[in-house]
């Protein structure tokens, strides 16, 4: 590597790599698939002074960590600050163990090279022009509202953002001393403001980049779901049906518990019956390790009235054909409903064999044409719904996404987007409702990822 590179030369040399290999350069950058193309190995842990650490180990096997406590716009950056080692400091020989240990706050050379590296990388000073340009008032000055927008895209801190529009393109109105600039940054509460911008806002690209810039904090999320998760799942599941049982927490912490010795096991309240078996399809959706086919829909619909008095009755297909009261679709012809799911079986097979080829947010559109396709088949009598968000769970999974439920603020949201479909063929505000509950699933259960970096530092 040529010693009087400079940290923006490299990174413009990697973005014309990136541009080569894919004919264009989108943002948000991944540098987790800059490492992953490069054959790294990646882990994320519980580090206490660190925030990343490279090594290449006896076997020529290079691996990095990232710090899993840190929020998401750092882990990116980390991800970026470990490339810019592994392209240029770390040295890979066989039969030796080399390391660079990244310590918050350092001060050594090669760590603020990786630095402003990282920062060219993410946010490219020709780009962030550009933006700037587009959002600034007529005073030439671009402001903290229209900020959070800019840092949304490229997946970066608000802060960081911020200190570049300020000091690289001179473009930040008012006060721009460094100690009072963290002040009016920390007074503009930018971690709630973000938060609000993607929940809230209804953008398909911005909410596009934000799914796909920290679409790798839902690596093993599945593994430890937790309790909480999975009792608003099945509350608010049952109140989309109709069904409200306050006490689904303790139904459930019971039957966790006593298993069969639980006083709910047997119940005859349909209400609970219902509770339990959606509890146990869920949970299987949840861990399996089966091979996910939409024809096994007849087992997941098996497992929702597993509890039901006669639990062998299920799982068959309606025989007779249905109407949806109030809907904007109705569904097949029951007679058409085996080869409709078995035609649907087969293109959802051949989709699944390239899933590495998409980015989460395409992959997401496309599964929210599946879900569509098996609610317009409706191929049982009762418990569509509830099947049909199963397979969706299961099929985020296959990704690595999170689960996602539908709650009491985005319930006519939901009903809206499939009449949106229905009538107009338009997908795009399911699609952005189901990654803005991916989103709403993350900060639920890892909230951390969410603070603005200079509140953790």
């Amino acid at each position: 590597m040529n010693s009087k590179i400079t940290p923006a030369k490299l990174a413009e040399k990697t973005l014309e790599d990136i541009k080569n290999k894919y004919g264009e350069i989108k943002f948000p950058i991944d540098p987790f698939k800059l490492l992953k193309d490069n054959g790294v190995l990646i882990s994320f842990s519980d580090f206490e002074k660190l925030e990343g650490i490279i090594l290449n180990d006896e076997d020529d096997v290079t691996i990095v960590g990232i710090n899993r406590l840190r929020p998401w716009t750092r882990q990116r950056y980390s991800a970026a600050h470990e490339y810019c080692h592994f392209i240029k400091d770390l040295k890979k020989n066989k039969n030796e163990i080399n390391k660079i240990e990244c310590l918050s706050g350092s001060d050594s050379e090669i760590e603020k090279f990786a630095d402003r590296y990282a920062s060219e990388l993410l946010m490219p000073k020709y780009k962030l022009k550009e933006l700037c340009e587009q959002y600034k008032t007529e005073s030439g000055y671009v402001e903290f509202d229209n900020i959070i927008y800019i840092a949304e895209y490229f997946g970066v801190s608000f802060e960081s953002c911020v200190f570049r529009i300020a000091y690289t393109l001179k473009m930040l109105d008012g006060d721009t001393d460094p100690k009072e600039l963290k002040k009016r940054i920390k007074n503009y509460h930018p971690d709630k403001k973000r938060k609000e911008l993607i929940l809230k806002n209804n953008d398909f690209l911005l909410i596009g980049n934000a799914i796909d810039s920290f679409f790798y904090c839902m690596v093993d999320l599945n593994r430890n779901i937790g309790a909480k998760f999975l009792n608003n799942y099945i509350y608010y599941d049952n109140k989309l049906e109709g069904i409200e049982q306050k006490d689904v927490p303790y139904i459930l912490a019971d039957l966790s518990y006593n298993k069969e010795k639980s006083r709910f096991f047997n119940s005859e309240d349909e209400k609970i019956i219902m509770t339990l078996g959606n509890c146990a399809l869920q949970e299987y959706v949840l861990t399996t390790e089966d091979k996910l086919e939409i024809r096994k829909c007849n087992d997941l619909h098996r497992l929702l009235h597993s509890y039901t008095p006669y639990p062998q009755y299920s799982g068959f297909y309606r025989t007779d054909d249905a109407v949806i009261m109030r809907g904007t679709m109705q569904p097949v012809s029951y007679v058409q409903i085996h080869d409709e799911i078995e035609k649907l079986n087969t293109e959802f097979e051949h989709f699944i064999n390239n899933i590495e080829n998409y980015k989460v947010s395409e992959y997401i559109e496309n599964v929210v044409y599946f879900i569509y396709k098996f609610i317009k088949i409706h191929p049982f009598g009762d418990g569509n719904g509830r099947v049909s968000r199963a397979l969706l769970n299961w099929m985020l999974r296959l990704k690595n996404i999170p689960p996602i439920y539908i709650d009491d603020k985005c319930k006519n949201e939901y009903y809206d987007a499939l009449s949106s479909i229905d009538i107009d063929g338009d997908y795009i505000p399911m699609i952005l409702l189901v990654e803005k509950r991916v989103i709403n699933t993350l900060i639920e259960l890892h909230d951390y990822l969410f603070v603005e970096e200079s509140e953790v530092q």
